[in-house]
């Protein structure tokens, strides 16, 4: 029997949340038929989806453990991350925007977070929020974007306009964290990769060889700051799972990235 609590019909999205989907337990959020993300409520450490793991790599291997940290979140999902960050650095302070309130509350309700996780929430689009922020705040130590619709990630937030606005919300030593796709012949990974790059000394990637070569369904997750970045203590931290992850970096990545297209407000998508 099905647990209405369980399951999302709104005005604007579709989703579900199905139960013990994983090696022990949780939940995996589904969102038009299209799984998004995997969260562990009883163990927010267990990060079952390798893009998970991969975005906690950059944010572990990138901050002294246990720590707490100021982390501001584009895209809410099932606040996998966040969940993670509360639970492995107490007294991190975390901002989520999300789109769609309605979906936030729905995950909210079947999944509260833990006591002690400290998170603020925003619902506007995230470039509206990023651009009005540039006025009014700041400092923070992370910023992820994990933002998609279905398959797609927004185009308006993947530009150097963009990337720049979010960089003068981090800290001197602070880190972007993108989570891209590895979809239509890796076109979007490989523009955000070189729009990054066009901004950022320091860009890496990480991903399975497999789908940094276009055999494999998966994601490409990229790390950019103004500041060097420990790479063979995030490569460390980014192989925990059934498959092998490579970092993508200087040579690696020019070679990935091959001449893509810097993305610019204003470009056709053609």
């Amino acid at each position: 029997m099905r647990d209405p609590r369980l399951e999302l019909d709104g005005e604007q999205v579709s989703a579900r949340l199905l139960p013990e989907r994983g090696t022990h337990g949780g939940y995996s959020l589904v969102i038009e038929g299209i799984t998004q993300s995997h969260v562990n409520p009883l163990d927010p450490r267990d990060l079952q989806l390798e893009y998970a793991r991969l975005v906690a790599a950059v944010i572990d291997g990138c901050r002294g453990p246990d720590l707490p940290i100021r982390v501001l979140h584009l895209g809410g999902g099932a606040l996998t991350i966040p969940r993670y960050v509360g639970a492995t650095r107490p007294g991190s302070v975390q901002h989520v925007v999300e789109l769609h309130r309605e979906l936030l509350e729905f995950v909210l309700d079947a999944l509260p977070l833990h006591d002690g996780v400290e998170l603020t929430v925003e619902y506007d689009d995230g470039r509206a929020a990023v651009e009005r922020a540039a006025r009014i705040a700041g400092g923070y130590d992370v910023a992820i974007v994990d933002v998609f619709s279905g398959r797609v990630s927004p185009r308006h937030m993947s530009t150097v306009q963009f990337f720049t606005q979010l960089g003068q919300l981090l800290a001197p030593d602070g880190i972007i964290v993108v989570n891209t796709l590895a979809t239509g012949g890796l076109e979007m990974s490989r523009e955000v990769g070189a729009t990054l790059a066009s901004i950022h000394p320091e860009v890496v990637a990480l991903a399975s060889p497999a789908v940094a070569a276009g055999e494999s369904l998966g994601n490409v997750v990229f790390a950019a700051s103004g500041a060097s970045v420990d790479h063979d203590e995030l490569i460390g931290r980014a192989n925990t799972g059934p498959r092998p992850i490579e970092l993508l970096r200087g040579s690696s990545f020019d070679a990935f990235v091959d001449g893509a297209r810097v993305r610019r407000d204003g470009d056709s998508q053609g």
